[in-house]
């Protein structure tokens, strides 16, 4: 393929189960498609009218690719997606949501001048329930290019923690690096971007690049069981034997192994029997990721030494979780 046609930007879309939402989507993303630009669907085995939506609107666009998978979960299909791509660059974008009209003209215009491993983007939420939109209000409009301590506490004020489809990536820079998604857990989001972040040599942040986020009843992150919260503590695992290679952040990667037990334990209360037995075991067999993680933050390894991680951790996500948060904007 010569320098003329090269594809710039794969983008890839995965969905489960999405007829009801998947027609908005793709009818952000094709008339924004050119030569450079492929589209490459990914279905997790969807039982309903998802594909057959998918077939009706792409007719006749050029540079749309569907894969059909088995039922094996949105981590297998993100590296479906990576692998069958050919773009410099790679753009996630999940069934259910969608893409600003303006997305791929501003991405197409940095990276046509630019070689950035990491470009880092906007989203606003869309609260399906309330029809409101809440816009994320970063702080990012100085961002160094190369890693920094200065870069390092953004990301943690700016709470930059899963959620894949907020970082355009370099396709060879993942290749280069094996970042793939964990196979078969949840939230493999936040293993996935705090490795980007600490892995980057060059990162970028438009605010004119906007992805809508859609909460909604009916998706994984809104119908949480015990699987989420246990999977969330086999990230901290993965985290904490990462933080041990040469990285860019350990003291973001320490506030992330924070996030997923603040996220696990602070729920401690509210589990049954069996499932707080499970939470103790975890606590006795991986004390040092459990403390690796609290002495993040001053205050929690107070509440801990005072209440223990049974109600100490529950005490901070209660009362103390929304301290120096970022102050994020509802659209009107």
């Amino acid at each position: 393929m010569n320098a003329n046609n090269e594809i710039l930007i794969s983008i890839i879309v995965t969905v489960y189960n999405n007829e009801q939402y998947i027609k908005k989507c793709l009818e952000t993303i094709i008339p924004q498609l050119n030569s450079k630009i492929e589209l490459i669907i990914v279905d997790d085995g969807s039982s309903d009218s998802t594909i057959n939506i998918c077939n009706e609107i792409i007719k006749g666009t050029r540079n749309i690719t569907i894969v059909l998978n088995e039922h094996n979960g949105l981590s297998n299909s993100r590296n479906t997606g990576i692998k069958k791509s050919r773009g410099k660059y790679i753009v996630f974008v999940d069934g259910d949501d969608w893409i600003d009209k303006s997305y791929l003209k501003y991405l197409e215009e940095i990276i046509n001048n630019n070689h950035y491993d990491v470009i880092l983007i906007n989203t606003t939420k869309y609260f399906e329930g309330e029809g409101k939109y809440l816009v994320e209000n970063f702080n990012f409009s100085d961002l160094d290019k190369h890693p920094s301590k200065a870069t390092e506490k953004k990301f943690i004020y700016n709470n930059i923690c899963g959620r894949a489809w907020r970082l355009i990536t370099r396709r060879q820079f993942l290749l280069d690096n094996k970042l793939f998604f964990t196979y078969g857990i949840l939230h493999e989001d936040e293993e996935w971007v705090t490795k980007v972040l600490n892995l980057y040599n060059s990162i970028f942040y438009s605010p004119k690049i906007r992805y809508f986020y859609r909460k909604h009843n009916n998706s994984i992150m809104s119908s949480k069981s015990f699987k989420n919260y246990n999977d969330l503590l086999s990230v901290a695992i993965k985290l904490f034997d990462f933080s041990h290679n040469k990285i860019n952040y350990k003291n973001y990667t320490q506030y992330v192994v924070f996030r997923c037990i603040r996220n696990s334990y602070g729920n401690y209360n509210k589990f049954n029997n069996a499932e707080k037995s499970l939470l103790d075991s975890w606590y006795i067999n991986h004390k040092i990721i459990f403390l690796y993680g609290i002495k993040y933050k001053f205050l929690l390894m107070i509440l801990y030494l005072i209440f223990g991680y049974k109600n100490g951790i529950p005490l901070y996500k209660n009362y103390f979780k929304t301290l120096n948060k970022r102050h994020d904007k509802w659209m009107v």
